[in-house]
């Protein structure tokens, strides 16, 4: 089976560095609590070096549809298994976690292939094709590769460093076979370099113009004409066709839930027997301040309340970036 080079090594690298953000989201998603991935570490490892390990982890198999179908395996230790199931759960220095049960099995299962399907999103975007999820199985044993790689002396480890703020630094790792890699590395470099290929030169361009004023003709001087400023456009003209990032057409028929969160207030449970009609519950809302829309419980925009006829309505003023909404995972 083919080797990978240090050329190719290096591209993993940047792919993973792209794609790490994405993961950390996913992640996020899924465990309700903030994950940071970054620092990929690229190694090149003897199979029998792998299947040496006893030592039980994590891990998920997983395969996508391009751009070839070989599986991969990602793990991480069952430490960090155990504040997947429960992220406010630390373990004690030095102890081992105990066997999961079935519902925590099921729930890891979930969070994996979550991840998972984040990272063919992530591959998505920078990938020429859409990047589907063909298989995604999950387990806890010893490290365990899958029959595509029982013909390779050597695989390629690629190692993140994962952190749970105020909580846990451990490492997330994938393995994939070289042929896997080699093929990754080819379709992302190959897409980004007809990307970017996309014009003359400024040398061809010179020879070009140098060709034509050499038959005599001298070329034109461009003449500078004032045009006069166009009017704004109508209010009521089409919005112009926003383009969607690749494979976004897949999941927009998907319903969500959206909420208008006008404050909260925490009471305790015999005040709430004391509420009586006309009774007043104080929010934690300043008056004017703007209210929070949730879509399915989480925060993604903030804007004031209107009156549109017998209804109200929200008036966004303000989109929440990507990253806040990520650390507002970890304060629910």
């Amino acid at each position: 089976m083919p080797d990978i080079t240090p050329k190719e090594t290096a591209a993993l690298s940047d792919i993973l560095s792209q794609l790490a953000p994405n993961l950390a989201i996913a992640l996020s998603e899924q465990i309700g609590r903030e994950v940071v991935l970054s620092m990929p570490q690229i190694e090149i490892v003897p199979l029998k070096d792998v299947l040496s390990r006893t030592t039980n982890v994590l891990q998920s198999v997983f395969s996508f549809s391009q751009p070839v179908t070989v599986e991969s395996v990602v793990f991480v230790g069952v430490d960090t298994a155990r504040i997947f199931t429960d992220p406010l759960e630390s373990l004690p220095a030095g102890e081992s976690p105990s066997s999961f049960t079935d519902v925590e099995t099921e729930k890891l299962s979930e969070v994996m292939a979550g991840m998972v399907r984040g990272m063919a999103a992530a591959l998505t975007n920078i990938a020429p094709d859409p990047v589907d999820v063909e298989s995604c199985t999950t387990h806890v044993s010893p490290l365990a590769l899958p029959p595509a790689f029982a013909l390779e002396g050597e695989v390629v480890e690629a190692e993140l460093v994962l952190e749970l703020p105020d909580s846990h630094t451990a490492r997330m790792t994938f393995v994939f076979t070289p042929e896997f890699a080699a093929a990754l590395t080819a379709s992302i470099s190959g897409s980004e370099a007809a990307g970017a290929d996309t014009g003359l030169s400024e040398d061809d361009l010179s020879a070009m113009l140098g060709g034509l004023s050499s038959l005599g003709d001298p070329i034109p001087t461009p003449v500078a004409h004032s045009i006069p400023a166009a009017p704004f456009a109508s209010l009521n003209a089409p919005m112009p066709e926003q383009i969607l990032p690749r494979g976004m057409e897949l999941i927009l028929d998907i319903p969500l839930d959206v909420t208008v969160e006008l404050g909260r207030v925490r009471m305790l449970i015999k005040d709430v027997l004391e509420l009586a009609s006309g009774s007043i519950v104080e929010l934690d809302r300043v008056a004017g301040e703007p209210v929070d829309l949730l879509v399915n419980g989480r925060l993604v925009a903030k804007g004031e309340v209107v009156v549109i006829e017998d209804n109200f309505g929200l008036r966004i003023t303000e989109i929440v970036s990507p990253a806040d909404r990520v650390a507002g995972l970890g304060r629910r």
